[in-house]
């Protein structure tokens, strides 16, 4: 064989051999383009899903916290009554006692009286 036909072989079998390879690697780009898409659907889909599962779960226990807090301001409620109730019923009791019993009223308010004067004055140092 001549050079230029030994040449001109090498030419033709580095040309398949490029031709070849950029087929191969072709193939394998656009492989890995769909197994990408595959892979970024899957994950799109997946945050969807777990966004609608938060969203399921926060509404639930939004609802629980409204009812709690429903729950305590009524407990409060009912204690400020019963509370408003008593301190009527005994304002109402000590002045049926202080009409009936006008002089020890009297001498009670007045010890109360020296009591707290003596607890608001201190003591006395002797210096």
């Amino acid at each position: 064989m001549s050079d230029k036909k030994v040449v001109d072989h090498a030419r033709e079998v580095v040309e398949d051999a490029v031709s070849g390879a950029r087929e191969v690697i072709g193939e394998g780009l656009d492989e890995a383009r769909d197994r990408f898409e595959g892979a970024a659907e899957e994950l799109g889909s997946s945050a969807r899903r777990t966004q609608r599962e938060l969203r399921r779960r926060a509404e639930r226990l939004g609802a629980a916290t409204r009812e709690r807090y429903d729950a305590a301001v009524e407990g409060v409620r009912h204690g400020y009554e019963r509370v408003r109730k008593d301190a009527g019923d005994l304002a109402d009791d000590v002045n049926v006692y202080v009409r009936e019993n006008p002089g020890k009223s009297i001498l009670i308010a007045a010890g109360v009286g020296f009591l707290v004067g003596m607890l608001m004055r201190g003591r006395r140092r002797d210096d």
